[in-house]
């Protein structure tokens, strides 16, 4: 059939997509993510609708047809191991496909390869083959090959869900140890400055005590459970000290001021003052056993 029997035959085609200031039509973003852990890598396709329309002498005839590529901005045809181009699921050989005049719709998606480059394709959509007499309004010549359009794709990697997820969380987890360790468990356990202190027993050793860095400090002549590593770390250190002095075991806590409060069993010890001074002297007298003890 020659061609001159196609003299009105027009193809137009409609692109459901955003168009640029200078003309090109703007597809959208691909996305990928590279596989973590046990979560694989994945591509989500982008999927665009190509509404064809062919003049009225066009539909009638069944030999007509019109083949496009997808080349990139220098007119070179782009490769499948950069760029492959689908239509209704269906890859295509060299991003090429073909129509013809009974088709109104196709649905065209775009993915790349993981190692292509993240960044903006430019390209054009070109036309190939035809036996056409125009395309947009644009007469055409036997043979001749054009460009139908411009278009720009985005390929962007983002970080995989899973890894995404592990992030958000450890972020989390780091801001709450942060909250504790920096806010909390200073109003919580707080310790004891630079403070020392001699316990004068009469007949006996004198004891002395450096308070500085523990949240609590435990004077008895045996002690019958000790803190564990697990609560040290969250809580502080307790320090422990042995005398045979102190049967009933006696609890020196923080206390404002620079003071030290004394907790102990009723009617085991009398303390004055309480809380005793950080920098002064203060008395401890062993009820049950008619002991004193003087601290400085």
């Amino acid at each position: 059939m020659k061609r001159q029997n196609f003299i009105l035959v027009s193809l137009f085609l409609i692109f459901l997509a955003s168009c640029k200031k200078d003309g090109s039509v703007s597809f959208g973003t691909v996305e990928y993510y590279p596989s973590f852990l046990w979560e694989e890598e994945n591509s989500t396709p982008l999927t665009k609708t190509f509404d064809f329309e062919f003049s009225e002498d066009a539909k009638k005839d069944p030999a007509c047809f019109a083949e496009f590529q997808f080349v990139d901005k220098d007119g070179n045809p782009i490769g499948t191991d950069v760029m492959q181009v689908t239509i209704d699921g269906e890859q295509l050989k060299n991003n090429k496909f073909r129509i013809k005049s009974d088709l109104k719709s196709k649905e065209i998606s775009f993915m790349f390869s993981p190692n292509a480059e993240e960044g903006k394709y430019q390209g054009n959509l070109k036309l190939i083959g035809h036996n056409l007499e125009r395309l947009n309004e644009q007469p055409l010549k036997p043979n001749q090959q054009v460009n139908a359009f411009n278009w720009t794709l985005n390929y962007k990697e983002s970080m995989n869900p899973l890894a995404k997820v592990l992030m958000w969380m450890g972020i989390a987890i780091i801001a709450l140890l942060a909250i504790w360790f920096v806010c909390l468990k200073p109003i919580f356990y707080p310790r004891f400055g630079s403070i020392q202190k001699t316990f004068n027993v009469p007949g006996m050793a004198p004891l002395i005590v450096k308070f500085k860095g523990a949240r609590m400090v435990e004077v008895a002549a045996s002690h019958q459970n000790k803190q564990s590593k697990w609560n040290r770390f969250w809580t502080g250190r307790i320090l422990y000290k042995t005398h045979p002095a102190f049967v009933s075991p006696i609890i020196f806590k923080p206390s404002k001021g620079h003071r030290i409060l004394t907790k102990f069993q009723t009617g085991t010890y009398q303390i004055t003052p309480n809380p005793m001074p950080g920098i002064g002297s203060a008395t401890i007298i062993d009820i049950n056993n008619n002991l004193k003890v003087n601290i400085n």
